[in-house]
């Protein structure tokens, strides 16, 4: 991880396996950390190695100029950081948010931290606890670039990819939700139902994820395809048609139902290839079938993926 420029004061309210892991990191990094967390118990163990303890909410925000908070909600958030023997202590301070929540309640809580002069960054963490300090870890980061800038090798400290997603602060939530929430989503039910049916004919599942590896370029450049053509608004397909991958997900879906594996995930996936087609989109790619729709204030996708439990 990179150096520290400068070791900072630095509070983290929230201390459950993700907060704990935030506030490690700043520890080696020689941050001068303070913790607080609702149920004391979870403090001692960052005690042990050097964290200052809080008795308090209030008590953690007075001894660092940084704030990181990572509770449960939006609403647990908003209970400690509005309490009115907190709010007038935030002035002048940063607080760092990466408790999840909508886009609209980071939009809500960053006119709250301004209204009240408080400089605010939102975070949305895009990998696990054990990836936090490390290279591999990754968070969105959304607000004033300028604060974002002043902190920088601060955060660089929490993760190799700390990557600023611009000023309006619903982007990282937005990101977050169409990376993780969808796109890695839908990428491990595709995987597991491939496990699955491997699993049914009793092909080696080391194999199965060996040739599934392999087809990660084929993947990206498929999505690089499908990006152009979305910007573009030209869905044309020389490559692969819809109907042509409904003719192949079509023979999937019955070699499920033959062997008795839950088919609901293929099912859906060629209920939305034979939409697109219905619909005389049958010379085209893929951005049809998820009803994409171009507009100069973005692209709106909507998409339902169903396919849970699978049946090993």
């Amino acid at each position: 991880m990179a150096a520290t420029v400068t070791a900072q004061a630095i509070s983290v309210i929230g201390l459950g396996a993700m907060g704990a892991a935030l506030a490690k990191a700043l520890l080696a990094a020689n941050h001068r950390v303070t913790v607080w967390n609702r149920t004391a118990s979870k403090s001692v163990a960052l005690g042990e190695v050097g964290a200052r303890i809080a008795h308090s909410a209030a008590e953690a925000i007075d001894a660092s100029q940084v704030v990181v908070v990572c509770v449960l909600d939006y609403g647990a958030s908003d209970s400690l950081l509005r309490a009115p023997d907190v709010v007038a202590r935030l002035k002048g301070k940063t607080i760092i948010q990466f408790t999840t929540g909508t886009p609209e309640d980071a939009q809500d809580a960053s006119e709250w931290a301004r209204e009240h002069g408080v400089a605010y960054l939102d975070g949305s963490i895009g990998c696990y606890p054990k990836n936090i300090g490390t290279p591999d870890g990754s968070i969105l980061y959304a607000g004033s670039r300028s604060t974002f800038e002043t902190l920088r090798h601060t955060l660089a400290n929490l993760s190799g990819h700390a990557l600023f997603v611009g000023e309006r602060f619903g982007n990282a939530a937005i990101l977050d939700g169409a990376v993780v929430g969808s796109f890695s989503l839908a990428a491990t039910l595709g995987f597991l139902y491939g496990a699955a049916v491997c699993d049914a004919e009793g092909i080696s599942l080391d194999t199965y994820l060996s040739l599934a590896s392999a087809r990660l370029p084929f993947v990206e450049a498929t999505l690089q395809t499908c990006v152009q053509m979305i910007k573009k608004g030209n869905y044309s397909g020389s490559q692969a048609t819809l109907d042509t991958w409904a003719a192949g997900i079509g023979q999937l879906v019955e070699y499920s139902h033959e062997r008795g594996t839950d088919s609901s995930y293929p099912q859906e996936v060629l209920a939305r290839l034979q939409q697109a087609v219905a619909m005389g989109h049958v010379n085209m790619s893929w951005p049809p079938c998820l009803n994409v729709s171009g507009s100069r204030s973005g692209i709106g996708v909507r998409y339902n993926l169903t396919g849970l439990p699978f049946r090993y």
